[in-house]
């Protein structure tokens, strides 16, 4: 695997995120990154869908840490979270508790890499 394989897996997701918003607007992407003294935070992706902001985590394996989503998904009122990676597409219940003591629990879809285009029908269904 490629030393810089997850800063090509992040492009490859960037771009088509921009490729599914509609043509006359100028394009844009946003993350989420939180500072504070002791422990930085930072979300790959956030989108709309429908009236909610949806996190996307982007992972060039099948495994990794979610703490940025985690803290994400602690502080803000999000129906689903996004995992992009090459493992297959699965929903699972993400549940723990953070360094803080504060517990977390919502729905992970993960998606493989090649489905992002699917990503917006996937999160509304559910």
């Amino acid at each position: 695997m490629l030393a810089n394989a997850g800063a090509i897996m992040e492009q490859f997701i960037g771009q088509h995120l921009i490729y599914r918003q509609d043509m006359f607007r100028p394009p844009e992407l946003h993350y989420w990154i939180r500072v504070q003294p002791s422990s930085n935070a930072e979300v790959d992706y956030v989108i709309n869908v429908g009236a909610h902001v949806v996190p996307i985590e982007v992972r060039a394996g099948k495994t990794g840490t979610l703490r940025s989503l985690h803290q994400f998904m602690n502080t803000h009122e999000s129906p689903l979270a996004l995992r992009f990676n090459l493992d297959l597409p699965s929903l699972t219940q993400a549940e723990g508790a953070l360094p803080t003591g504060h517990t977390y629990s919502y729905p992970l879809l993960t998606l493989p890499v090649y489905m992002v285009e699917q990503a917006n029908k996937m999160a509304t269904a559910l």
